[in-house]
């Protein structure tokens, strides 16, 4: 597991979805400008070019009439109702034209607000000169309207000339303002349906964008919350007592759902201690029972037997050496199966150890002294290694001598040539550990499995007690006891124990 922040699973997946639903945001946000552009082009067609060019269109064809009026008043004969129609003509004329005028500043005002750059100016540009063409035909039809009041023929022919040559130019203004007009309507169409476009390929880039996020974001969480199904079907299967280590092990990835699927191996490892450690129990209790039943029955008798052979060794002549030989096999083999069942005792009815602080160094060299005659008699010799400082060790003594007594025993058989016992102890603070290494031919890998297990022995006449009883009393002591290869022959024991026990 590295050091470096994590970042929760509901974190990422919350993220995750913020990223989806900020993109729909986005797109939501660029789909409303988008509208709005587009609303506002509009806004332009409609609000803008289409009363200028209704306005337009009026002001055009009042020119039209009164151009058509102004050709025909030399050959009417009403004169006075033509020059009526031409004065009331005049006076709506400029009228139309700023209507126009007005129409063209709301359409600038709204071009400015989409960026649009239609050429307003130039139809602004023909609608002024056509307000000052009007106001110089102004002079020209007061004085065609007084030469006619005098029946000024040829001055009347003249200012009409002149009056309709101008007329004609302000008509062409007109039709070239209304081209004009004609023009930005259509390129605001265009603009408006190009905008439309972008708009439509933009929302849909985005949506699409926006879509793979949101498909991302799900396979993301899925591929987060998989591991669950393996966790879940890892939970039914201890459920149903399957405790074998997992065929899939969600370890390769570091986040919650990890580390809860290495805490539930552990608990499931803790369960399949704790039961293989009530069944040993269990397995013990019923042996302690049936080995306290066999030993009830057998030490009578054999107490018996002992006490008999020994009469019958006193009633055998001095001269009968076969038969004391005979009678001292028979009591050696008492005194064996003697040793057997006290062994059996000692494992059903070891009691809770009481612990008192002991001098780890003074206990193992009375030990030593203990068990030196046995020793000396198979020509072994057993060094002592201790700590420079005295080491306190809270221990039953009896318990813990009786212990160590089978290690040195043991390793005293594993050297029928005799050898050298090395007890070699070491302060580690909160523990102490205690090698008994010998120097035999050492115990095979496979037998080391099961050296603690109860009657396996590789001993033609061992029993295979000695070392399991050697264990209870460890575990009782909140230790441990391992059996490990020396090289270059024999076997170290190393037992492991607490200074004090925290469950005391």
């Amino acid at each position: 597991m590295s050091g470096r922040p994590r970042i929760s699973i509901p974190t990422r997946i919350f993220l995750g979805y913020a990223v989806v639903v900020l993109s729909f945001t986005i797109v939501s946000g660029v789909s409303l400008y988008q509208h709005e552009t587009t609303a506002r082009h509009l806004r332009l067609v409609e609000e803008g070019y289409l009363p200028l060019v209704l306005d337009l269109g009026e002001a055009k064809a009042t020119q039209s009439a009164f151009t058509t009026l102004l050709e025909r008043i030399l050959d009417d004969r009403d004169t006075m109702g033509t020059r009526l129609w031409l004065n009331a003509a005049r006076r709506v004329r400029p009228i139309a034209i700023g209507r126009a005028l007005e129409d063209l500043d709301r359409a600038e005002v709204l071009a400015v607000s989409i960026g649009d750059d239609l050429p307003l100016a130039e139809i602004r540009r023909d609608l002024e000169d056509i307000v000052a063409a009007y106001e110089k035909t102004n002079d020209g039809y007061a004085e065609l309207f007084e030469k006619m009041r005098d029946n000024d023929v040829e001055a009347v022919n003249r200012l009409a000339r002149q009056l309709r040559t101008e007329e004609q130019a302000i008509a062409r203004l007109h039709r070239r303002a209304w081209r004009g007009v004609q023009r930005s309507i259509t390129d605001a169409a265009a603009r408006a349906a190009d905008q439309e476009t972008r708009a439509a390929w933009t929302i849909t880039f985005l949506a699409g964008g926006a879509l793979v996020l949101a498909l991302l974001a799900i396979l993301y969480a899925n591929s987060l919350l998989k591991p669950l199904q393996t966790l879940h079907a890892r939970v039914l299967a201890v459920s149903r007592g399957e405790l074998a280590p997992s065929p899939q092990p969600i370890t390769e990835r570091d986040d919650e759902i990890a580390r809860l699927a290495v805490e539930f191996e552990k608990m499931v490892e803790a369960l399949v201690a704790r039961d293989a450690t009530l069944r040993e129990s269990e397995r013990l209790a019923a042996i302690g029972r049936m080995a306290a039943h066999v030993t009830h029955e057998v030490r009578n008798p054999l107490s018996s037997l002992g006490l008999n052979v020994e009469l019958l060794a006193d009633e055998l002549p001095e001269d009968s050496v076969e038969g004391r030989r005979l009678m001292a096999s028979i009591q050696k083999e008492i005194d064996r199966l003697t040793s057997i069942t006290e062994d059996y005792l000692r494992l059903a009815r070891t009691p809770t150890p009481r612990l008192a602080p002991v001098d780890l160094g003074e206990e193992l060299g009375d030990v030593i002294d203990f068990v030196r005659l046995e020793l000396d008699a198979s020509n072994v010799t057993a060094s002592l290694s201790l700590p420079e400082a005295p080491v306190d060790v809270m221990l039953d003594a009896a318990q813990f001598r009786q212990a160590l007594v089978n290690l040195l025993r043991n390793a005293r058989e594993a050297m029928p040539e005799g050898g050298t016992i090395e007890i070699l102890a070491r302060d580690l603070g909160d523990h102490v550990e205690i090698d008994v290494a010998d120097e035999g031919e050492g115990v095979p890998e496979e037998a080391r499995e099961h050296l603690f297990d109860l009657f396996y022995t590789t001993r033609e006449r061992g029993t295979g007690l000695g070392l399991p009883l050697t264990r209870q009393i460890i575990d009782a002591h909140g230790g441990r006891i391992q059996c490990l290869p020396r090289e270059p022959r024999g076997t170290i024991f190393r037992i492991t124990l607490p200074k004090r026990r925290n469950d005391l």
